[in-house]
């Protein structure tokens, strides 16, 4: 099984890229750094558009999306949370998400029962919010949304 999973540095796509490969599975392991790992900013359409090439007749069984950021950890609401933020924030986690499956479709399509699974947060919750940390909140909520409006076309 051929799996590709973005954000695999560190935390949790570390140990999902460490588990499939003690398995025995062919990891394509990406991060922004590059450090050991291929280098992905899945903010930028170049650097997908690499991958997608690196990566070009290869099936893909799963693909991985779990980069992400969480900028806005303390901001206080009446001065915090720039426009910026919220900018870069639903870049890297919301339309990187989107970059990712759009540039790795024709090698999803190669497999039967290919699948993707898009790492969020229990702070994406509906039913638990606390407030606070809005624009990370926000951004993990939409990805969520978005990975269950691709699944009716991937």
């Amino acid at each position: 099984m051929h799996i590709v999973i973005k954000g695999a540095n560190r935390g949790i796509g570390q140990a999902i890229a460490a588990r499939y490969r003690d398995a025995g599975h062919d990891v394509t392991a990406c991060a922004r750094d590059g450090k050991g790992f291929f280098p992905l900013d899945v903010t930028d359409p170049d650097q997908q558009a690499t991958l997608a090439q690196e990566l070009e007749g290869r099936p893909v069984d799963l693909l991985v999306c779990n980069a992400g950021v969480y900028l806005d950890k303390g901001q206080n609401l009446a001065g915090g949370y720039p426009p910026q933020m919220w900018a870069d924030s639903f870049a890297t986690n919301v339309t990187g998400v989107f970059l990712t499956v759009q540039s790795l479709l024709p090698n999803l399509q190669m497999t039967d029962g290919a699948k993707i699974a898009i790492i969020s947060s229990q702070m994406a919750s509906q039913t638990y919010a606390p407030g606070g940390s809005y624009i990370y909140r926000a951004s993990k909520a939409a990805a969520l949304n978005l990975g269950r409006n691709l699944v009716l076309q991937v």
